[in-house]
């Protein structure tokens, strides 16, 4: 049976080893202070270079399913503020960690990405139905700023032939169809005129007297 190797570190390369870590020393951030808002459930974490940084309470694990306000906000320092320890919920997190958007074992990240990308997903697929409905459901017919019906090119909507002078008088002006008595039918006007309603509003704007009628009685 062989024998097993066998890896021998020196004390030099350890002494090596510590000087390399030692020379990015300075360069580490650590936290000063920390404190759990409850109104915006967000850990709140102040560095010693200034910057203060607000992580969401659900992302980090062994916190997201916790309600007691008390065991959330009670919150230890420790490794020189390069550790965060909640010592009621025996849950502890690396600070440089968190600042590198690690909040919690592989499992924990993987669980994260997913609930992510299904959110995202949930979110494309409801402006996609918004932007669907919105194209689908856009009216044929739509309203002037004078109120009157128009069609989607802009053109009077035909109104029925029933359709008192009278009627058409509060949408295009007292003096439209002025020789026609208000009891008078559009289809009436039309028969006698040869113009579509449109082409009488067009007329009346341009100042053109529409024809008057042959029997008044009408």
């Amino acid at each position: 049976m062989p024998e097993p190797a066998q890896i021998t570190t020196t004390d030099a390369e350890i002494d090596a080893a510590l000087k390399r870590s030692s020379a990015f020393a300075k360069y580490d951030r650590n936290v000063i202070k920390v404190t759990y808002l409850h109104s915006a459930d967000k850990l709140r974490l102040v560095l010693n270079d200034g910057v203060i940084c607000s992580i969401p309470r659900r992302l980090i694990q062994g916190l997201s399913g916790v309600r007691k306000k008390e065991k959330l906000s009670q919150i230890q320092l420790i490794n020189l503020g390069k550790g965060l320890l909640w010592p009621l919920l025996d849950v502890a997190h690396s600070v440089p960690g968190l600042l590198n958007g690690v909040y919690g074992s592989l499992r924990w990240m993987e669980r994260l990405k997913s609930e992510c990308q299904s959110s995202s997903m949930k979110q494309n697929k409801v402006a996609t139905l918004a932007h669907h409905s919105f194209a689908f459901r856009r009216p044929s017919r739509v309203v002037g700023i004078d109120s009157r019906n128009r069609e989607s090119d802009g053109r009077i909507r035909e109104k029925s032939g029933n359709t008192l002078v009278g009627t058409l008088r509060k949408s295009y002006g007292e003096d439209f169809l002025s020789d026609w008595r208000s009891d008078a039918k559009l289809s009436s006007v039309r028969q006698e005129t040869d113009m579509s309603l449109n082409e009488m509003v067009r007329q009346h704007r341009l100042g053109k007297r529409l024809p008057p009628p042959r029997n008044q009685s009408q």
